[in-house]
């Protein structure tokens, strides 16, 4: 094989070589661009990298933006989950993608994103858009769209009023921004169209603190005072006020699955409840879940340095608490946690994947489908805080 390869480099020149490719495969030069779209958009991701090295016009058609509406309206997309980072002390943003054997993999970030963990972020299509934030010690009225499919950023038409910690969600294909305003204007409310790439003001007579979607329809929000409402805002832009939460406790990262929503609570736990009732209740069958394995790692001296080595592992139960919860293309729960780890201080982040079932007497129980480690911290990047500030599957 080595043989024929050096008599063919050394025979051909490249014009004959050239000529040669183009009779070995006339028909794909013939087919017009839809039809050769079409093809393209039903191999997968990791066919089509390949597909771009071969020539220009692969290459071409494999970064169409036309590529990823073909694959949509044809139901070729793949569901990838997404996940942002903050890793102090470096003040920026990174993001990641978690890979098939559940490890996060480092994408291109945003230099321009806000540092602190004051953006809202949805998903439309194929893409993220990360809405407002604060820059320089103020609100922002910046929006930035990641493109998932080339995992390149671009910036968006900016909102009407800066922004910080708003409340938004994607109905019929628009972006209803709520909030993060401030003093009297906490109120108010903007929509935004990604295809005419236009803002509008939308009226909101409460103040909201958190919102969420279920089944692609309905809005359903708390106001400050745990008061429960929820919306039509394609077919009415008004707020019916529903029941009061008046159990105490943290509501954090409301999410739809179904009909239901679930929210983390404290001390470890998920709960859920009817949107119209908003009585949380509690996800049985995850306690093991609140117990972990701990292991770290020693110093010693090696020739006047310290350097480190593995220690033998200590069992020890650690009681975590939930840092994020979302949901994956699956329907199921994905919740993240730190684990911190000795000699020297290091960072884990940890996550699982939680499926649901409805049992007799009004129960929601979790499985847990897998856990275990996506992100371990280099022990001498002196990395002292982890926060993942959102995460959420993409197809494309």
């Amino acid at each position: 094989m080595s043989c024929v390869q050096s008599n063919y480099g050394s025979e051909e020149s490249p014009p004959e070589k050239k000529r040669r490719n183009e009779k070995a495969s006339p028909w794909w030069s013939s087919l017009p661009d839809a039809v050769a779209l079409s093809i393209v958009a039903r191999l997968t991701r990791l066919d089509q990298a390949a597909l771009s090295l071969v020539s220009k016009r692969h290459r071409s058609l494999v970064a169409s933006p036309e590529l990823c509406r073909t694959r949509s309206l044809i139901g070729c997309t793949e569901a990838s989950l997404y996940v942002c980072l903050n890793i102090m002390p470096d003040p920026n943003p990174s993001w990641f993608v978690l890979t098939r054997n559940r490890q996060l993999r480092q994408i291109p970030s945003n230099p321009y994103q806000p540092l602190r963990p004051s953006s809202s972020f949805v998903v439309v299509d194929w893409g993220i858009y990360v809405i407002g934030g604060i820059v320089n010690g103020n609100p922002t009225r910046d929006v930035w769209f990641l493109d998932c499919y080339s995992r390149t950023w671009h910036p968006v038409p900016s909102m009407k009023m800066a922004r910080a910690s708003a409340s938004a969600n994607v109905i019929d294909g628009k972006i209803y921004v709520f909030g993060g305003c401030r003093d009297e204007a906490s109120s108010s409310a903007e929509v935004f169209d990604p295809k005419t790439q236009t803002w509008l003001n939308f009226i909101s007579p409460i103040s909201i603190q958190q919102s969420v979607v279920v089944q692609g329809k309905k809005i359903y929000a708390v106001d400050d005072e745990d008061q429960s409402f929820c919306s039509l805002p394609s077919e009415c832009p008004s707020w019916t006020s529903g029941k009061r939460d008046c159990k105490p406790g943290n509501r954090n990262d409301w999410c739809a699955i179904g009909d239901l929503l679930f929210c983390r609570g404290t001390r470890g736990r998920i709960l859920w409840c009817e949107p119209d009732e908003l009585d949380w209740k509690e996800v049985k069958g995850l306690e093991e879940l609140q117990e972990s394995s701990f292991s770290g790692l020693r110093h010693v001296m090696y020739y006047g340095k310290k350097v480190y080595e593995p220690c033998k592992p200590t069992q020890r139960k650690v009681k975590y608490d939930i840092s994020k919860l979302s949901c994956n293309s699956s329907g199921n729960i994905v919740i993240f946690w730190n684990t911190q780890l000795e000699y020297p201080e290091g960072l884990e982040l940890k996550s699982a994947e939680i499926s649901l079932e409805r049992h007799e007497g009004s129960q929601i129980w979790g499985k847990i489908e897998w856990s275990g480690v996506i992100l371990r911290d280099d022990p001498l990047s002196h990395s002292y805080s982890l926060k993942v500030l959102f995460s959420a599957p993409v197809y494309c």
